[in-house]
């Protein structure tokens, strides 16, 4: 599905990286520092609106989908119709997946929500993973949904 996201510090605002809860997300690629968004970091973020939002939803009891993905059989199925979504762009040159990381152009798609406790919440947009896709990352069979790339 794409766990974690990578994007080089130098397409983030500044002011966004120098915040103390970003600070542990913060690594050296080669010779490029990039900021890193994974699934199981506490809390889950993924950066949208040039602000990082809450990835998903942890708590299967809430009111929001549970999880960090929607697919987009779901979306375009009218499952989060009652919860107004609105599609979004989560920037991003990296994805990890499987422990591998793989190149990304532009972005991914995903949507944001408006919780009823916790604000906006973004969820990554996945499909059915394509067969290099699915070689790359131990047969996984969903992928995020890239905007303008095929893998």
């Amino acid at each position: 599905m794409c766990t974690g996201i990578a994007l080089p510090v130098s397409e983030l605002p500044t002011e966004f990286v120098e915040r103390a809860e970003m600070k542990p997300r913060l690594y050296v690629r080669g010779e490029v520092s990039e900021s890193r968004f994974f699934w199981w970091q506490s809390p889950p973020v993924l950066p949208g609106r040039l602000q990082a939002l809450p990835w998903g939803c942890k708590d299967r009891r809430g009111v929001l989908p549970y999880g960090g993905w929607i697919t987009q059989d779901q979306l375009q199925g009218g499952l989060l119709a009652h919860l107004n979504p609105e599609p979004a762009v989560i920037p991003a040159k990296f994805g990890h997946e499987a422990g591998m990381w793989f190149g990304i152009t532009t972005g991914i798609q995903g949507v944001v929500i408006r919780g009823p406790i916790r604000g906006y919440v973004v969820y990554m947009l996945t499909t059915d993973a394509t067969n290099y896709y699915k070689n790359m990352t131990e047969q996984n069979a969903r992928m995020p949904v890239l905007i303008s790339q095929v893998i």
